[in-house]
C-alpha cells in the first residue's frame, strides 16, 4: 500500500506521541526547562543566543524568539505576531500567553525556562488549552528575508531560510514534521514545497515561484495551514477514535467536531481478549448525545488459535454497557477491525483464519440484528487470507492513504466500498490530537438509513449502503427484528421468530427496491393464518398489535407489489 498507508492499530499507537495538553503539557514543559535549560537551539536559523529578553529589547534574540512563538502558538490557531525584532506590546502578550499554556510563571519576560519550553514547543507540535482568535495578518513572521526569488533544489542561503521557516508555519504541524531551518534546499524542502502546491492547487513542480511565494506567504501570515487532502466526490465526513486521540487525559468536545462537519464516528472498544478502551464508556455516548452515528469497532488480535468468538463475547459486553444496541437512532452497524498485527511487526496475524474471523462476525450479528462492518484492505486479504471472497456480503470500510488513488481498491468478492479510511493525520476541532479520517460512499439520507435515522427514501444508493440499510432497524424493545428482499409474484415467509418480551405491536416499512408499497401480514404460527393484511409504503407502518411474550411468528408474506422489487425493514 505504500510508505505512508497504515492501518488503525500502528497508525494511532504512531500519533500517540506526537501532542501534549493540559496537566501533561505543563509537567514536559517544567521537564523541558529543567533538563534543556542549558541547551540553546536556533530553532528559526536566526541564533542560539538566548539572553533574557523582556519589553524594549531588540536585535537577532529577539527575531528568534517572535519567530519561535509563533511556531510554538499555531497549533493552538494563534495569529503569527510580526518577528521584526523589537519587543514590543505584543510580543509581550505573546510571551505571557505562551507562559500561560506552558503552565510557567506568567511575566512576559523570557528567561531561561521560558526558552527552554520555547524551544520545545515550536520543535514539537504543542496545543494551549485555550484556543487563539484570529487578528490581522503579519508580512513579517520569520524575519530572514523580504526578497522573494525563484528558489529550487540546490538553492541556499538567507532566502532558503525564508522559505523553511514560513513552510513550517504553513503546513498543518501534527501531519507535517518541522523543517530544519538550515538555508539548504534539499530533497526534504523540495518535497514539503510539493506538498504545499498540492495543498494549494498550484503546479506541483517542487519550485519556489511568484505564485507559490504568494501562497506561502499568505498562510504563513494568518490562521491558515495545508491539511491533508480529503477525497473528492464524498461528502459526508468521519473519523474514528480511540485513547490516542486523548493525550494527558484531554477529553474529545464532541459538540465541536459535530460543528466542524463531521457527521460519522467510530470509536475503539476492544481489543483480542483483554483490552477495553478506557474511553468507550464516555466517547461513545457523549458522540451519539452531540448528534453523530456512531459506531464501536473490535480490533482482532490472531495472536492466539480460534479465539474469534471469545473476543465476540468481550466487545458485545463491553458496548452494551454503554446502552449500545445497534437498534437505537444514531447506532451504525458494529465495527470488525481486521488487519495486520499492531506490534509493529506489520504481520499477519500469526493465528488470524477466515473461520475464527467469521466466528467473531457471526456471534457479534446475532447478538445486535446489524451485518457487521469490516474495516481492512485488500492487500491485507491478498496477503494474509489467500483473497478470501468469503466477506464479500459484509459493508467494507477501507483504509487506503495514497493520495493517487480516487477510492480504495476493493476485496475480492466485494463491488462496493461504505467507508473509506483515507489518512492517518487529520485535524479536527475539538480533538487534541491527530485522528484518521473517513468518507461515507453516498448521501446524507444513507448515511441516515444506515443509521436507523430515517424514514424516507432516497434514490441512488450504493450497494453496500443499500446491503447495510437491510439489516437496519428502530427497535423499541428486546424483541428481534429483521429485513427481507422480495420481488413481483412472490409469496416469502420471513421468519419464524420469537419474541423475548411482551412488545407492543410490529412495525414495518419498505427501504429499498422500486416497490412503491407491498402488501403484507403477520402470520401467527399457533392459527396458520394472517393476523392482518396490511399495506406497507416507505414511512413506518403497524402490522399487528400485542404481541405476547413467548409467540412465534412468520413475517412477511409478500402477495403484492407495486414495482418489481422491494427490501422490506421490521421493527418491534
Amino acid at each position: 500500500m505504500g510508505r505512508r498507508t497504515l492501518l488503525r492499530g500502528l497508525t494511532l499507537a504512531v500519533a500517540a506521541v506526537l501532542p501534549l495538553y493540559g496537566p501533561t503539557a505543563v509537567h514536559a514543559a517544567q521537564t523541558a526547562a529543567t533538563a534543556t535549560a542549558a541547551t540553546a537551539v536556533a530553532v528559526c536559523g536566526h541564533t542560539s543566543e538566548q539572553p533574557t529578553l523582556q519589553r524594549g529589547s531588540t536585535g537577532d534574540p529577539t527575531v528568534e524568539a517572535q519567530c519561535e512563538l509563533d511556531l510554538a502558538t499555531k497549533p493552538s490557531r494563534y495569529t503569527p505576531i510580526a518577528a521584526d525584532g523589537s519587543f514590543g506590546p505584543a510580543t509581550e502578550t505573546r510571551v505571557k500567553e505562551f507562559q500561560a499554556c506552558a503552565g510557567l510563571g506568567v511575566d512576559g519576560v523570557l528567561g531561561p525556562q521560558t526558552w527552554a519550553a520555547l524551544n520545545t514547543w515550536a520543535a514539537q507540535p504543542h496545543t494551549c488549552a485555550t484556543q487563539g482568535t484570529s487578528a490581522t495578518a503579519q508580512a513579517a513572521v520569520c524575519g530572514h528575508t523580504d526578497t522573494r526569488p525563484t528558489l529550487r533544489n540546490g538553492a541556499n542561503g538567507v532566502e532558503v531560510k525564508e522559505v523553511q521557516c514560513r513552510l513550517n508555519l504553513a503546513m498543518e504541524p501534527f501531519h507535517y514534521p518541522p523543517l530544519t531551518i538550515d538555508g539548504d534546499f534539499g530533497g526534504g524542502t523540495e518535497s514539503r514545497v510539493t506538498e504545499l502546491q498540492h495543498c494549494a492547487g498550484l503546479s506541483a513542480d517542487g519550485v519556489v515561484g511568484p505564485n507559490t511565494w504568494a501562497k506561502l506567504v499568505d498562510w504563513s501570515g494568518r490562521n491558515a495551514y495545508c491539511t491533508p487532502p480529503r477525497p473528492a466526490g464524498y461528502p459526508v465526513d468521519g473519523l474514528d477514535t480511540a485513547k490516542y486521540q486523548h493525550p494527558g487525559g484531554a477529553p474529545i468536545d464532541w459538540k465541536a467536531v459535530k460543528a466542524s462537519g463531521v457527521e460519522f464516528a467510530t470509536i475503539k472498544a476492544t481489543r483480542g481478549l483483554n483490552v477495553t478502551d478506557e474511553y468507550l464508556a464516555t466517547d461513545l455516548p457523549a458522540a451519539r448525545a452531540a448528534g453523530l452515528a456512531v459506531a464501536p469497532y473490535h480490533f482482532y488480535t490472531g495472536s492466539a488459535a480460534d479465539t474469534g468468538a471469545a473476543q465476540a463475547d468481550r466487545f458485545i459486553a463491553a458496548v452494551r454497557a454503554t446502552g449500545y444496541t445497534g437498534q437505537r437512532a444514531g447506532d451504525l452497524p458494529p465495527v470488525f477491525d481486521l488487519e495486520r498485527m499492531d506490534d509493529g511487526t506489520g504481520r499477519c496475524p500469526v493465528y488470524g483464519t477466515v473461520a475464527d474471523a467469521k466466528a467473531w462476525l457471526d456471534k457479534v450479528e446475532a447478538a445486535f440484528g446489524r451485518t457487521p462492518i469490516i474495516y481492512t484492505q485488500k492487500s491485507f486479504l491478498d496477503d494474509c487470507l489467500g483473497s478470501t471472497t468469503a466477506f464479500a456480503r459484509y459493508p467494507m470500510q477501507l483504509a487506503d492513504y495514497r493520495q493517487s488513488i480516487t477510492q480504495p481498491p476493493v476485496p475480492n468478492g466485494s463491488t462496493t466500498w461504505t467507508m473509506w479510511q483515507y489518512t492517518d493525520a487529520a485535524l479536527f476541532p475539538g480533538i487534541k490530537a491527530p485522528a484518521t479520517a473517513d468518507v461515507f460512499n453516498g448521501t446524507q439520507a444513507d448515511l441516515d438509513r444506515l443509521a436507523n435515522r430515517t424514514t424516507g427514501v432516497t434514490t441512488g444508493l450504493t450497494t453496500a449502503s443499500a446491503a447495510s440499510a437491510v439489516t437496519a432497524r428502530t427497535a423499541a424493545t428486546t424483541c428481534y427484528g429483521g429485513a427481507v428482499t422480495v420481488h413481483y409474484g412472490e409469496v416469502l415467509d420471513f421468519g419464524p421468530y420469537r419474541t423475548t418480551s411482551r412488545c407492543a405491536d410490529i412495525n414495518m416499512r419498505v427501504v429499498g427496491g422500486d416497490a412503491e408499497y407491498v402488501v403484507a401480514c403477520v402470520k401467527f404460527e399457533k392459527t396458520g393464518v394472517c393476523n392482518r393484511w396490511t399495506k406497507v409504503g416507505w414511512s413506518w407502518t403497524t402490522i399487528a398489535t400485542d404481541v405476547l411474550d413467548g409467540t412465534t411468528f412468520t413475517v412477511p408474506n409478500g402477495v403484492d407489489l407495486e414495482g418489481s422489487s422491494a427490501t422490506i425493514q421490521i421493527a418491534f
